[in-house]
């Protein structure tokens, strides 16, 4: 699949117009549906790569999440509930086909709540973000941090509101504890680079020791995005993964 060649959309969401590209989907209400979600800064360009190693048989969804990318950057509190929110609005119309959804970090974080809320039939979380202790061990490692991850992520995406809610206006609950991912119950496939510097690989087996039955995949030698770096590997533990389970389903 090449995601030049997808579909450009939009979408009014109730908190703002979403851009996204898509692989056909409206026209083929059988085929199992992964929904794409990136990362902090970035927009739905940077699953080009992986994009390219799924086959035509899956229809694929990727937004760019709201203030991201082509979709809108209104002046609200950008909340993981809130991207989980306008998300959520936008697949509500898949209802019969199975719903994949896999998120990158940032997103991730968003995945996961879709999914504590009953909103997906299985789950990938790539290098999420959203563990109750990263940002503490992280402020305690570097006080300055969030403003660095602001000026990284300004490379990409020039909506510095956007940038400065997300990290500043999280939401105590809005943070991956064992309490909240206990209430997972779709099959969940997590992967993570080895030698991921952003978010590290102990915070993927933390996930994996909270969500019952989840399987963990590390990738040799990856680093924070696996999807981007190692699109091969990532793409075949996906396709395979979900093979398995849909022989449960």
């Amino acid at each position: 699949m090449d995601y030049k060649n997808m579909e450009d959309a939009y979408f009014s969401s109730s908190l703002g117009r979403i851009y996204y590209k898509h692989s056909g989907y409206e026209s083929s209400e059988s085929k199992d549906t992964l929904i794409l979600l990136h990362g902090f800064g970035a927009s739905s360009l940077s699953w080009s790569r992986f994009i390219e190693k799924i086959p035509d048989s899956l229809n694929i969804i990727a937004p760019d999440l709201l203030g991201h990318g082509k979709s809108d950057a209104p002046k609200i509190d950008y909340t993981i509930n809130n991207q989980a929110k306008t998300v959520d609005e936008l697949i509500s119309g898949l209802k019969g086909r199975r719903i994949i959804i896999m998120g990158h970090s940032y997103g991730g974080w968003i995945a996961a709540t879709l999914a504590i809320n009953g909103r997906c039939d299985n789950l990938i979380l790539e290098d999420s973000a959203g563990m109750d202790r990263f940002d503490d061990e992280r402020l305690a490692a570097d006080p300055d941090f969030r403003e660095k991850l602001i000026k990284e992520a300004l490379v990409t995406n020039p909506n510095e509101h956007v940038l400065r809610s997300i990290v500043y206006s999280r939401i105590e609950n809005d943070y991956l504890n064992k309490d909240r991912l206990s209430k997972i119950k779709v099959q969940t496939l997590i992967i993570w680079g080895e030698q991921d510097m952003m978010i590290p690989v102990k915070f993927a087996y933390s996930l994996n020791s909270c969500i019952s039955g989840s399987e963990l995949y590390v990738i040799n030698g990856a680093r924070h995005t696996p999807h981007y770096t190692n699109p091969q590997e990532a793409a075949d533990k996906v396709l395979s993964f979900l093979a398995q389970s849909k022989k449960i389903l």
